[in-house]
């Protein structure tokens, strides 16, 4: 199943193999939890012992995964795109577009966790919905220009590369790994779809995600 069976992309318009079902799904998660922390995070909630678990499990996942994917991409994946394609003035711009984007968004994440600690200190929801406003948009504009040149300019060494790099930062990080970032790009996903997003996993390693991780990860509440 190509990537153009996940929800809440673009993909179909990229072309590219299955070197984006991670990305693709990564974006589709991110958008599931903007929706599950518009409806969640309101004083009320904050203020409820067992909520504010549940929010916290949910927000911290979302922005340990958000984290990750911005770096791997600032520092792994557009510098290459940078080099492969430096003769193209869209290409250039489209890539500090994302630089900007992330600079933007970044430090929203400082401003969700205040507001998380002091819900009567603020409006929750001004900070939450400025997250999601600048994120949705990002999403949507990286799906249209950015994510279509990874297929056209990178080739599968150099991606291998990039996922490695990716690896290497999770590791360092030690705030999330795959036993949770496979979990979470599944949940709620339809089976088919499910089915899809696992290929990223060696086949051995989709018995651990099936009978270990995913367990796992379901006996925690998030949002």
């Amino acid at each position: 199943m190509r990537p153009t069976g996940l929800p809440g992309t673009n993909a179909a318009r990229h072309g590219s193999d299955g070197r984006l079902i991670a990305m693709n799904a990564a974006h589709a998660a991110f958008r599931r939890d903007l929706k599950r922390m518009a409806a969640a995070a309101t004083p009320a909630n904050l203020r409820d012992p067992i909520r504010y678990e549940s929010i916290m499990n949910g927000w911290v996942l979302f922005k340990d995964q958000l984290r990750i994917h911005h770096n791997a991409e600032d520092h792994l994946i557009w510098p290459r795109l940078r080099q492969r394609l430096a003769m193209s003035e869209s290409a250039l711009s489209t890539l500090a577009a994302m630089d900007a984007e992330h600079a933007l968004i970044d430090p929203l994440l400082g401003a969700v966790d205040d507001a998380f600690g002091r819900p009567d200190a603020g409006d929750v929801s001004a900070v939450t919905d400025e997250l999601i406003t600048k994120l949705s948009y990002h999403l949507s504009h990286e799906e249209r220009d950015a994510m279509p040149m990874i297929g056209e300019a990178l080739s599968d060494r150099e991606w291998r590369a990039v996922v490695a790099g990716i690896h290497a930062s999770v590791k360092s990080l030690r705030t999330s790994s795959v036993a949770e970032f496979v979990p979470w790009l599944t949940d709620g996903v339809p089976g088919r779809q499910a089915k899809a997003i696992g290929t990223i996993l060696p086949p051995p390693v989709r018995l651990i995600y099936r009978w270990v991780w995913k367990p796992r990860y379901d006996r925690v509440s998030h949002w």
